[in-house]
């Protein structure tokens, strides 16, 4: 195969590209600011008046202080369950593969094609009288169903990350450990795992920032005590409190942007494939 090589333009046609790829550039961010900027606009009660504060942020964090603190908590623990199944099941489908394993990486995927309204849906109608209507896992309306809707919900993006780092990790390696006496578990534990560290954390963070901005099955499952920005930002438009909403809107972005540049600080340091 012939590599791609650079094609040499006129200058017209540069400068009319470059008008072209900043002008998409900055249709995309235009938005992005002026709802940075609503956020320090002063208001009086709903309506925006002359001048900046911050009173906003002051609004949000005296109202919504616990739905900033849901957004971490919540899919805080569910990573921690992504990240748990995502290591194992990948391990499976790349090294035990069979029937079932395939099968288990198949319906691991379904998630990621369900609408999270349906999700949300099914979550509430299997988990809301319990398991046959014995009141046992009878969830809905708990912390504990926010956290497995996520989990379920975003494990997908860290198992594919974490089998695309463990297929380039030879069985040769792992064989060499265990034919020095290393056993099975020792090997999977202090070699296999480190080795996947890369695809695992990458995937992990690209769950974390589709957790932290989930709403379509989070609006469906919350109860005041669970709420979470995005739920937030959302009733509080529907409320015409456009200046709470634009401020945690602001803090739900620069918190995903600090995590998306963890993730391309990880990506840069390690072979990650998706």
């Amino acid at each position: 195969m012939h590599p791609v090589e650079a094609k040499k333009v006129g200058p017209l046609r540069t400068v009319l590209i470059y008008i072209l790829v900043y002008g998409i550039v900055l249709l995309a961010i235009l938005p992005q600011g002026y709802l940075i900027y609503t956020s320090f606009l002063k208001t009086s009660g709903m309506v925006f008046v002359p001048g900046y504060s911050l009173g906003s942020y002051t609004n949000a964090f005296d109202r919504m202080g616990s739905a900033i603190f849901n957004t971490i908590r919540i899919p805080m623990m569910a990573l921690i369950i992504v990240i748990i199944f995502a290591i194992f099941i990948s391990y499976l489908v790349v090294r035990k593969r069979n029937f079932f394993t395939s099968l288990i990486d198949s319906m691991s995927m379904i998630p990621y094609i369900v609408p999270g309204t349906v999700l949300g849906i099914a979550f509430i109608t299997s988990f809301n009288t319990g398991v046959g209507g014995s009141g046992f896992l009878a969830i809905t309306g708990t912390a504990f169903i926010m956290v497995v809707s996520l989990s379920v919900r975003r494990l997908p993006y860290t198992i594919r990350s974490s089998v695309a780092s463990l297929q380039q990790i030879s069985p040769s390696i792992e064989e060499a450990a265990e034919s020095l006496g290393s056993s099975r578990l020792n090997t999977f534990f202090k070699i296999t795992v480190p080795m996947m560290m890369s695809g695992i954390v990458s995937g992990a963070i690209l769950s974390w920032v589709t957790m932290i901005s989930e709403l379509s099955t989070s609006i469906l499952l919350y109860n005041v005590k669970t709420r979470t920005m995005t739920v937030a930002i959302y009733t509080e438009v529907i409320r015409g409190n456009y200046g709470v909403a634009a401020a945690l809107s602001t803090i739900l972005t620069a918190l995903t942007v600090i995590s998306l540049l963890i993730f391309m600080k990880v990506s840069k340091n390690g072979d990650i494939a998706m």
